[in-house]
């Protein structure tokens, strides 16, 4: 029985509510996980907990347990004139780059209108219902050592608790002028201190 701390093989079949399959260990191979280590998303942590050797278990995972709610707040706008090889950019098709910590960055690019672009740096699968067919194939021996978490792909997670974040490269336009959140608390608080008081 797969419990919290045990390393286990797993073969899993990932799928969308209607039935489309966006990643398999067909394709990409079993998963060597810790239960309960947060390497992959918080709803398969849960569904492997308890599960038997040879057991098959399908399970349903709201966006809450897998890669989050969709936001807003996750698209940003670009002036094209900062963008480079902006005339390339592939309206409706995801690219990829480079973060400013090396770490890989996704975004959608949604739309190109009035000499801006408009991307979406929410993950792909982000405020969608998902649904696995999981099936432990394999207790395996605890390793004496780290190892690093897989960085990338539909079952990937951080150490943290939550989903896996796509982090944005392209900033906005008052850090573009090198103005922080806390700069911008600074001067309200100035201001409502009102004329004539200390800032």
């Amino acid at each position: 029985m797969a419990d919290n701390g045990q390393r286990v093989l797993v073969e899993y079949k990932g799928m969308l509510e209607d039935g489309t399959v966006f990643d398999s260990s067909k394709e990409n191979g079993p998963l060597d996980i810790t239960v309960g280590a947060g390497q992959v998303i918080k709803g398969i942590d849960e569904a492997l907990e308890g599960m038997e050797v040879g057991e098959v278990r399908t399970v349903t995972i709201p966006c809450e347990k897998a890669f989050g709610r969709y936001s807003e707040f996750n698209v940003q706008k670009r002036d094209l004139r900062y963008v480079p090889n902006a005339d390339e950019l592939p309206v409706g098709q995801r690219i990829s780059f480079m973060g400013p910590g090396g770490q890989k960055v996704s975004a959608l690019v949604q739309k190109i209108e009035d000499g801006y672009v408009y991307l979406d740096f929410n993950n792909r699968l982000a405020g969608k219902t998902l649904v696995y067919d999981l099936k432990i194939v394999e207790v395996l021996p605890k390793k004496t050592r780290r190892t690093p978490l897989s960085d990338y792909g539909a079952m990937a997670r951080t150490q943290g608790t939550g989903p896996v974040s796509e982090v944005p490269v392209f900033n906005n336009f008052l850090d573009n002028l090198g103005i922080t959140p806390k700069d911008i608390d600074e001067r309200y608080e100035a201001l409502e201190k009102g004329p004539g008081e200390p800032a």
